[in-house]
């Protein structure tokens, strides 16, 4: 039980490692569904919609400074896996990351054109991060940042005499 808990602690606030696809879904999709149950907590006691509490910069922004944390070890341990650096991988997350903060922004400003224009100027990255990170398959074998996480390529497994 308690290895079961270090992983899930390490897998969502260390950046050491890395993750294989299945482990970043399901991470990502977790975290994504912690993140609404707290954003339908802020509603109920905001009094508002859903839609309504998420449009508030306090809240919105707040929820991406709660969550950064953990999405960036779990897409840098992706990162990893595909043999990609911490700073390519934050690199990318801070476009993605700034980006919504300044659209975001621009559209409470009523700027839609700028909101769209600045939408299509991301759909890039955006494409980029999901094909990359989210469906190609990792470097199979040892990498630099350490062990595949399929034991494709490392140590045979131990036979059982």
């Amino acid at each position: 039980m308690a290895k079961k808990n270090q992983f899930l602690i390490d897998g969502l606030f260390g950046f050491d490692g890395r993750f294989r696809r299945s482990e970043y879904w399901i991470a990502s999709i977790g975290l994504t569904i912690v993140r609404l149950v707290v954003l339908l907590v802020i509603c109920g006691v905001l009094g508002m919609g859903l839609v309504e509490a998420s449009r508030l910069p306090l809240v919105r922004h707040g929820l991406d400074l709660l969550f950064l944390w953990p999405a960036a070890a779990i897409t840098i341990k992706r990162g990893h896996d595909r043999n990609r650096s911490a700073l390519y991988t934050s690199v990318l997350l801070f476009v993605l990351y700034g980006s919504g903060v300044v659209l975001t922004f621009l559209a409470q400003g009523g700027n839609q054109l700028a909101v769209a224009g600045g939408s299509v100027v991301l759909l890039p990255f955006m494409l980029y991060m999901f094909i990359d990170y989210g469906l190609i398959d990792g470097t199979k074998g040892d990498n630099r940042y350490g062990p595949s996480p399929k034991a494709v390529g490392g140590a045979p497994p131990l036979a059982l005499d």
